[in-house]
């Protein structure tokens, strides 16, 4: 099944084609918030370099979020675009599920962390077991003060909210936190592909007029609307 991965829930933005495990190619750009401008023309050029067809994709991933609402809907209205004119399913991926996925088997926690402003980020814990990533804790807007209350035992911190938070994270756990290359700091459509696949493999697949960005956080126009 070649699927295509679609991944801008930060300032990086990222797609790749998959079929079956094998990654035939990926485009990624961290050139901040530019999706608008940039996620067709790496689509199409991607498309273009691996030799495959829109019309041979079988299934779209995109990331749901949380992260950036203006990247976030941008990356899900290509995707349900693309999915409503192929006429072939899509499914929606949690961005923090994606980070986490790029660090592979550690026996460690691994706690995924995107910068969502205001002092806070949107984060969740997973843990590896043999080969399975497993999921610890559901999607949360928290603060790093809150995070570290929560921590007990050697966790690896990955995303640009770990990034960001680093010498805050480091005074207050000290060796209990651990970091990641700067390089895998960053989402990737590859894994957000990966994800989907198996998604698909299991019978899943959202419906298109309901897929919609998992922010965790009311927009500014929706709290100045609602006073």
């Amino acid at each position: 099944m070649k699927v295509l991965g679609i991944e801008t829930s930060t300032g990086s933005g990222s797609v790749a084609v998959l079929e079956g495990d094998k990654v035939l190619g990926e485009f990624f750009l961290n050139l901040g918030p530019t999706h608008s401008e940039k996620l067709l023309p790496m689509l199409d050029w991607l498309l273009k370099e691996v030799g495959v067809e829109k019309n041979e994709i079988e299934g779209i991933a995109v990331s749901k979020g949380p992260g950036s609402f203006t990247a976030l809907r941008v990356g899900i209205s290509t995707a349900k675009g693309l999915a409503f004119t192929l006429g072939i399913p899509v499914v929606g991926v949690s961005s923090l599920e994606v980070l986490a996925r790029n660090l592979l088997f550690t026996p460690l926690y691994i706690y995924s962390l995107i910068d969502a402003k205001k002092k806070e980020v949107y984060a969740a814990l997973f843990k590896y077991s043999d080969t399975n990533l497993n999921r610890i804790t559901d999607d949360i807007l928290i603060s790093p003060d809150d995070i570290c209350e929560m921590i007990s035992e050697r966790t690896i911190f990955i995303g640009n909210g770990a990034l960001l938070y680093r010498d805050f994270l480091i005074n207050s756990l000290g060796e209990l936190a651990l970091f990641c290359p700067s390089d895998i700091n960053f989402p990737k459509a590859s894994s957000c592909a990966l994800i989907g696949s198996y998604m698909f493999k299991n019978g899943n697949k959202d419906d298109l007029s309901a897929l919609a960005p998992q922010y965790l956080r009311k927009s500014e126009a929706e709290i100045y609307r609602d006073g």
